[in-house]
């Protein structure tokens, strides 16, 4: 898979973080997919496809290229994702009721059919709106995945995607996981689109188990402390209750097990503002 630009791994952050938008609600969340395509087409003549799937809204934009050299038509593409992440959070930030979480996915449906997606919770840009997290700290709450899928070739309107809401549990292990795979990355700068999976992270039965992958830092012990300060920074900063235990799964050979309940987990050091 070719290297994405660097400017279009960071559009959604630097789209929210320059725009203002008010409070006040002018949107159902009913009539909020409506509402992005409206916004997109009317205001910037910008065709994009969006779905509400329970407490998800899914907001779709179909690109010529994501890999592309060509400074102008890159130029044009960061453009329109700059829109499109400008129209989605106005109208999650306008809604009553609103919903859970915003997801947001880009295409190249010319050659590739690599994915940008972005997950975030709708909470968090609330209160990036309100000034009560910093420009960091809601980077480091934004799930990102580049995939690469054939069928997102030649698809304008995002038919291949599979539109589930998404569950708070799943958002919560998928931070952790990034969290800890992006710390692990610090050893591995040459990663061509992302972060090697460092971890799997999942909740079964009120247990939060992680399960480690490789080691960091050339360690298993630095592996671990990478998770555990991940895990507490997300369970604390999400005020997230439904486990009890945590049980950590070291990486191979050994794939030695500790566990930790959730006091003792929110008692260790935790990971500040770093994905």
């Amino acid at each position: 898979m070719k290297r994405l630009p660097a400017a279009l791994l960071s559009f959604l952050v630097a789209s929210v973080l320059c725009g203002c938008f008010s409070l006040q609600p002018t949107y159902t969340k009913e009539k909020a997919a409506e509402a992005v395509i409206a916004l997109c087409r009317n205001e910037y003549g910008l065709k994009v496809n969006a779905w509400l799937s329970g407490d998800t809204l899914y907001v779709y934009l179909p690109v010529a290229s994501l890999t592309t050299t060509d400074k102008e038509l890159a130029g044009v593409i960061q453009k329109n994702i700059n829109r499109l992440v400008v129209s989605a959070t106005r109208v999650c930030l306008s809604m009553n009721p609103r919903v859970e979480f915003l997801v947001i996915a880009v295409t190249d449906t010319g050659q590739h059919g690599i994915e940008y997606r972005n997950v975030n919770y709708v909470t968090d840009l609330v209160k990036l709106q309100c000034n009560a997290i910093s420009r960091n700290d809601f980077a480091a709450r934004s799930i990102i995945s580049i995939t690469q899928n054939p069928l997102g070739v030649g698809d304008e309107e995002g038919k291949y995607i599979l539109k589930e809401p998404v569950r708070k549990e799943d958002f919560i292990c998928s931070l952790i996981a990034q969290k800890i795979s992006y710390s692990a990355a610090q050893q591995h700068p040459n990663a061509a689109a992302g972060p090697p999976k460092a971890a799997e992270v999942s909740l079964k039965d009120r247990y939060l188990e992680i399960n480690l992958l490789q080691p960091a830092s050339g360690t298993a012990a630095g592996l671990k402390e990478t998770a555990l300060a991940a895990a507490a920074w997300v369970v604390n900063e999400y005020d997230f209750h439904d486990f009890d235990t945590l049980k950590l799964s070291g990486p191979p050979p050994d794939n030695a097990e500790s566990e930790f309940s959730r006091k003792a987990l929110l008692s260790h050091p935790q990971e500040v503002n770093r994905k």
